[in-house]
């Protein structure tokens, strides 16, 4: 199946030409109910084309459902919502398509079962009986005529003369002498009649001289019917021969009618009632195709448009929150594409406007404060020696320029966090890192324990400098809530956790401080959120951006003494290059 791909057009114009095959379909058997024997005809070209429609159709839906699945157990963006719109159009589409066949399987069970009805098949068999009463009781009021007319009969002398006197008569069509060699001795024929003398066979000679008498009901080629006498000539015979009389008798039109319609619609009946149970698989057959052809199509066209709704969403959240979509990767509640698209667009919003302050403050406080070093500097110059206040104006300048420094470091936090520099990913062991860190604050907190449990996993992808930011300000907000602690300490655990969308670095930090305060813990990344007394409040928000940037999560809470803070991170960049902005 994966080696089978067409593109989105040639899939579209397939679905269409099935559409098309689909309503032919259901046109050729509505066309054939009017006569039900058209279906033996029509039956396998209907079955061939359905069937034929439905593979093709099935391998392309089965691919629509495997990717939508696919994207959900990966939790793609939009994936969610795509599978849901969906199962609610294709239920939609599947209730009232199964009732729909069920009430035509029913209907139509009942349309092909009356033909074969108690009542219309006695009426039938009445009406064929007294048609065949009809015209026994005329054959044999003519078998009676011919055995008078064969009575009066003498001799050959003048026998045409008087074959044609009886003929007009007794209103014969055709009367006719044979021997019993069938040999023709005369014969005399209306006028009206275009028949030539039809000679007996020995079958049929043998039987009237067996039987005194021979009559048969024959049709022509206009659909009339004629009676048939054949008798023995008993008062006359040629050189001891037995000679015989046929004659042919008109049955009237309207009886040959109404006998040819029964006997026509009798053994239509018989045939119908014959192709009853053939007929009504045959039927339910193909509408069983069509209606999973139709309901192929109904799921696939569910996919086509859930897709098609939620491609602006997914555009539009994308749009407002990049970094949230590593949230959702994560995340175990049931929070569809809307409630994440209502998330992210504030949280964007959020972003966006401390991003614009952050920027606008670092450029205003930036400003003044080069002037005021500058200025602090001469004057520490000018009164360097022989003055008295010298002290004094050294005590003085040096708070100046040691709080311009102070406030140099504050617009640097403000750039960093309001200015993404470009990631540059590179492989290394996570616990160096972390090692590195430690060594950096143990040298300086001789009474903090410091411990590192090592995961089974090492080499990942990260940018190295933003990564060690984040564990030095991890690390110094841990020390600063372990001060008030008998025995701080921290410790650090690594471990590898598989997941639908790949392999993840978890790195869990974990102190036995005071904690985060309550009051701030719900907004602790955004920015400004601090209760520390001398705290800018943007060091979980800087911490946070780096980790969205690396497609990560950061979480955070407080247990029974101190907090934990959990940091996941992919083992791999799918995209090492490039900066995830």
């Amino acid at each position: 199946m994966e080696a089978f791909r067409l593109s989105s057009l040639n899939i579209r114009k397939l679905v269409v030409t099935l559409i098309f095959l689909s309503i032919s379909s259901l046109a050729a058997l509505l066309f054939s109910d009017d006569d039900p024997s058209q279906l033996n005809r029509v039956q396998v070209s209907l079955f061939a084309i359905n069937l034929l429609s439905f593979l093709a159709l099935v391998p392309i839906v089965a691919m629509s459902a495997r990717k939508l699945l696919f994207d959900y157990k990966q939790k793609k963006l939009g994936a969610k919502l795509r599978l849901r719109m969906a199962l609610a159009f294709s239920g939609l589409a599947l209730i009232p398509a199964m009732v729909m066949f069920f009430f035509a399987i029913n209907f139509m069970n009942k349309g092909i079962s009356v033909w074969s009805d108690a009542d219309v098949e006695k009426g039938l068999s009445d009406a064929l009986m007294l048609g065949r009463s009809a015209l026994d009781e005329r054959i044999q009021d003519a078998l009676f005529t011919t055995s008078s007319i064969a009575i009066q009969l003498k001799g050959m002398e003048g026998i045409t003369n008087l074959l044609e006197i009886q003929r007009k008569e007794n209103n014969a069509i055709q009367l006719s002498l044979v021997d019993l060699d069938r040999r023709l001795l005369s014969s005399s024929s209306s006028q009206l009649d275009q028949l030539s003398v039809r000679i007996p066979t020995n079958f049929e000679i043998n039987q009237a001289a067996l039987k005194q008498s021979w009559t048969s009901l024959d049709s022509t080629a206009d659909d009339r019917y004629l009676i048939r006498a054949l008798v023995p000539v008993i008062s006359f015979s040629l050189n001891e021969k037995p000679i015989f009389l046929q004659a042919l008798y008109s049955v009237d039109p309207k009886l040959s009618m109404m006998a040819y319609s029964v006997e026509e619609t009798y053994a239509r009946y018989g045939m119908l009632s014959f192709m009853k149970t053939p007929i009504q698989y045959s039927y339910a057959l193909i509408l069983g195709i069509v209606f999973m052809l139709a309901l192929l199509l109904a799921i696939y066209g569910s996919f086509e448009f859930a897709d098609r709704l939620v491609k602006p969403i997914e555009s539009l959240e994308k749009q407002t929150g990049k970094k949230n979509s590593s949230e959702k990767r994560f995340s175990a509640n049931n929070e569809d594409e809307i409630s994440a698209l209502v998330n992210s667009f504030i949280a964007a919003q959020k972003e966006a406007a401390w991003s614009d302050v952050a920027k606008r403050m670092a450029h205003e406080i930036n400003n003044p404060l080069t002037p005021i070093q500058l200025s602090a500097e001469r004057i520490q110059k000018k009164f360097a020696s022989g003055s008295k206040e010298k002290e004094f104006i050294d005590a003085s300048t040096k708070t100046i320029i040691t709080q311009v420094d102070v406030l140099r470091d504050l617009v640097d936090a403000f750039r960093n966090f309001a200015e993404r520099e470009k990631l540059r990913f590179k492989k290394v062991d996570i616990h160096n890192l972390i090692e590195e860190s430690i060594h950096l604050f143990s040298r300086q907190h001789l009474n903090t324990s410091f411990e590192l449990k090592k995961g089974d996993i090492g080499i990942i992808e990260v940018d190295i400098n933003k990564i060690q930011q984040v564990l030095n300000n991890l690390l110094l907000n841990a020390i600063d809530a372990c001060q008030s602690s008998k025995e701080p300490i921290i410790e650090f655990e690594t471990k590898q956790i598989k997941t639908n969308s790949g392999d993840y670095c978890e790195l869990i930090m974990r102190d036995n401080g005071k904690g985060f305060d309550e009051n701030i813990i719900a907004n602790a990344f955004e920015p400004y959120q601090t209760s520390k007394e001398q705290g800018k409040g943007l060091g979980l928000a800087i911490v946070k951006s780096i980790i969205d940037e690396h497609k990560g999560q950061i979480n955070i809470k407080n247990r029974g003494i101190g907090a934990t803070i959990k940091i996941t991170l992919p083992i791999a960049q799918n995209n090492p290059k490039e900066s995830t902005q």
